[in-house]
């Protein structure tokens, strides 16, 4: 996978308000996880071309409650 210059995968869960960067791609998946809450400040991203993404976490939306919610 890294030969393809993929170095992560980012998920982004607005209902567990987390980000999650897998990063050291194997064969089967990737063996590392980075976990960071919402809120959390700057999380940032290294790209398999040398620059770097920043991603605001102070920023990211998350859903709005669902009226009927019990």
């Amino acid at each position: 996978m890294s030969e393809l210059g993929r170095r992560g995968h980012l998920v982004v869960d607005p209902y567990a308000r987390e980000v999650v960067l897998h990063t050291e791609p194997t064969t089967s998946g990737y063996s590392t996880a980075h976990t960071r809450a919402y809120g959390t400040g700057k999380l940032l991203i290294p790209l398999a071309d040398g620059r770097t993404f920043t991603l605001d976490l102070d920023e990211l939306p998350v859903p709005e409650p669902e009226a009927d919610a019990r």
